[in-house]
Parts: C-alpha cells; structure tokens; sequence
C-alpha cells in the first residue's frame, strides 16, 4: 500500500494554513470602519476573520511540528502516524470551513446549504488535529526520555 510521506502531508497542510490566513485577510478588509446598523454583519464578518486566523495558525503548527519532527528526528511509526493524522485533520477543517467562505466572497455568494454543510465536521476536526498533534508530539518526548535513560 501506498502512504503519503510525512513531508508531503506537511506541505499540503501548510498551504492549506496560508489559505486561511489569505482568506482572514480577505474577510479584514471588508469590514467597514463605521458600519451601518448596529453592526450585526461587521460582527459576524470579525467572527469570520478570528475563525480563519485561529484555524490557520493552528494548522500551521500541526504542519510545522510533523514536517520538524519527520525531518529532524526520527519518530516512532505511531508517532508518526498521530502527527500525520492531526495534520491531516487540520487540512480538512480549512477545505471544510475556510474554502467554502473563500469560494463564498470570490463568487459573490453561494447558496447556505453548501456552506454550512460541512461546517459542522469542520469544527470537529479542529480539536481532532490538536488532541492528534499533541498527543504525538507528547508521545515523541516520551520515547526520547526514555531512549536517553537508556543510553
């Protein structure tokens, strides 16, 4: 069977991560200074922006730490395997929630359906990604620990 590399799920995340952080910059700038209204919609488009910059970053990290780890250490296969599935729950939390907005804004709307849709699983995996990344990285310093006592 054929498995991605490490490298190869880390690099696809990181884009992923930067289409985030492009997409929160992109919903920034549309945010009036003085809304109209009692700012209900500036609101909601602030939600948006801290959605994405919250997302990407944390996808960013789960990208940098199995590209760091895969490149610079040599971590178990479960390691491995819990890293590379927090990185890959954390690119299908962006495709999920940030690129249908991103598809959203570019268009000129979609219909509500397609983007609420995966919504749901997409706030899902966000911890998903998180408790897989962390728990790898946990398990690495473990085996570190205890192959240094060993020595």
């Amino acid at each position: 069977m054929n498995r991605p590399l490490p490298r190869t799920i880390a690099a696809v995340t990181a884009l992923l991560g930067v289409v985030s952080l492009l997409t929160a910059a992109l919903y920034f700038t549309t945010i009036p200074e003085n809304p109209p209204g009692d700012g209900f919609a500036a609101g909601l488009t602030g939600l948006f922006v801290m959605l994405c910059l919250i997302i990407g970053v944390l996808t960013l990290a789960e990208a940098g730490l199995l590209f760091l780890l895969a490149r610079f250490r040599d971590p178990t296969e479960r390691t491995r395997q819990l890293l590379s599935i927090g990185a890959a729950a954390g690119s299908c939390s962006v495709l999920l929630l940030v690129v249908p907005m991103l598809i959203a804004q570019v268009v000129g709307g979609l219909p509500p359906t397609l983007l609420t849709s995966g919504s749901g699983i997409g706030l899902l995996l966000v911890p998903v990604g998180i408790g897989c990344s962390g728990i790898g990285a946990i398990l690495h310093l473990v085996d570190e620990f205890r192959t240094e006592n060993r020595a």
